[in-house]
């Protein structure tokens, strides 16, 4: 296989013999000659791109340890976010039948009560999670920053589904007419919903952290 060096040396023979037969001027000569002597101690002396080092069975067997700890942490964070996710799902859920007037607002303001139930214990799961201390410095602070992530997003859905449920309580409505009611409910959600739950750079910057070198 031809390196860079060989490649740049067979290039520079070829053309000092083109130039010496065809160039008519000696000066004209050696001054492709330098710039030639120029570019081959360049292709010469450019650091090559070191390879990685092979990763030794030690560090091997360190990484798959790190990957099973991630892997099993992350099967029980998964879980809390599609826990969220259902919770969301719900709450949404009865807002629209509410503002379709599917159902009374006595029955969205029982139902929220009743959502306030998962979405608390969802936040206090979050509350109680804590990296799993194994865990190398860099992969600890990715999942770290994630429960943070997380919990301020769960907090701030319950809060949301709590102030809608405050909303709805037919002891506090001022007004009888539906429609008033639900642009009420709808102010809540609108003002209050988190933006989202944004861990995608978190999730691969953490697989990255655990991934066996090639």
């Amino acid at each position: 296989m031809f390196t860079t060096q060989s490649l740049a040396l067979a290039l520079g023979v070829l053309l000092l013999f083109l130039l010496h037969r065809f160039l008519p001027s000696r000066k004209v000569f050696f001054l492709f000659l330098l710039v030639i002597a120029a570019a081959g101690a360049f292709a010469w002396f450019y650091p090559r791109e070191a390879s990685p080092p092979a990763a030794t069975p030690e560090e091997r067997a360190h990484l798959a340890r790190q990957q099973a700890i991630v892997s099993e942490w992350f099967a029980q964070y998964q879980g809390l976010v599609e826990q969220l996710d259902h919770n969301w799902q719900q709450y949404h859920r009865i807002l629209s039948d509410f503002d379709e007037d599917v159902i009374s607002v006595e029955t969205a303001y029982t139902r929220l009560r009743q959502l306030e139930f998962p979405a608390a214990q969802v936040a206090g799961t979050l509350e109680q999670m804590d990296p799993p201390v194994e865990l190398d410095d860099a992969s600890y602070d990715i999942v770290t920053d994630m429960i943070f992530k997380t919990r301020a997003y769960a907090n701030a859905q319950l809060r949301t589904i709590r102030l809608t449920a405050g909303a709805a309580d037919p002891a506090t409505l001022l007004s009888n007419q539906q429609e008033e009611q639900s642009r009420r409910l709808r102010d809540v959600m609108i003002t209050e919903s988190p933006a989202g739950l944004f861990t995608a750079e978190n999730i691969k910057a953490l697989r990255e952290s655990v991934a066996l070198p090639e």
